[in-house]
Parts: structure tokens; sequence; C-alpha cells
């Protein structure tokens, strides 16, 4: 299963960098209630935050959204308090969508490896 990081859905957002073949070798896409916060901030805080708030609204219709629960939220604190007593911080909204991925035992997508590389338990792939 595959939870779709911000950047690659706002990469399909924009029509840039993901062909249609990338796109449907993804079975049942999912994504984070963390990462519709960030794609509608990005949207209202666009220069056309209709148009932005209509095409968001269009492409999270034909993808699950995996909820930040209890199970989510104390994996959450784990991988955060272990980041922060390594000297290693994320940002928080990273450790948020970590723990959503987790807990439900998925897979992110994401150009960001390197940065989700230090969470210890998240597999993750780019793409």
């Amino acid at each position: 299963m595959t939870v779709l990081d911000s950047d690659f859905l706002i990469s399909i957002l924009r029509g840039k960098g993901i062909s249609e073949i990338t796109v449907d070798m993804i079975e049942d896409p999912k994504t984070t209630m963390i990462n519709v916060f960030e794609l509608y901030y990005g949207a209202i805080r666009s220069i056309k935050p209709d148009k932005a708030i209509s095409e968001t609204n269009s492409l999270l219709k034909s993808i699950d959204i995996l909820d930040f629960d209890r199970s989510a939220a104390v994996k959450a604190a784990d991988i955060h308090a272990k980041l922060m007593i390594s000297g290693n911080s994320l940002d928080i909204q990273d450790v948020l969508i970590a723990g959503i991925v987790i807990s439900n035992k998925e897979e992110l997508v994401t150009r960001n490896i390197n940065h989700f590389s230090r969470i210890q338990g998240l597999r993750c792939r780019s793409w």
C-alpha cells in the first residue's frame, strides 16, 4: 500500500514531474490528513486560491485519507522524542505523517528520502 507525500501530490496538481504511467503504477493510493492540511494551506496562500482549492478538492476525491488517530499519535510521539534526544529533529508535520504511515503499516512515496530516512521503522521510496 502506498501513501503519497505532499511533494508527490503537489507535482500532480502542478502537472510537473509525474507521468500518467507513474500515477497508474500506484495501487490503492492514500495520503494522510496532515498532507491534506499541507495541500490546503498551500492552496489558500496561492495567487489564485479559489482555483487551487477546487483543484485540491478534485485530487483528494480520488485518494483515501488516513486519519491521525490514537495509534498514530503514540507512534509520532515516540518518533519525535527519539529524534529530539538524538539531535535530529524534523518538522512536526513530517513526524505526524510518519506516525500515521507506520501505524497503518504503509509505505511513504516521497522525494525527501534523506529527510525521512532519519525515522526508524518508516518504509519509504522515492519517485
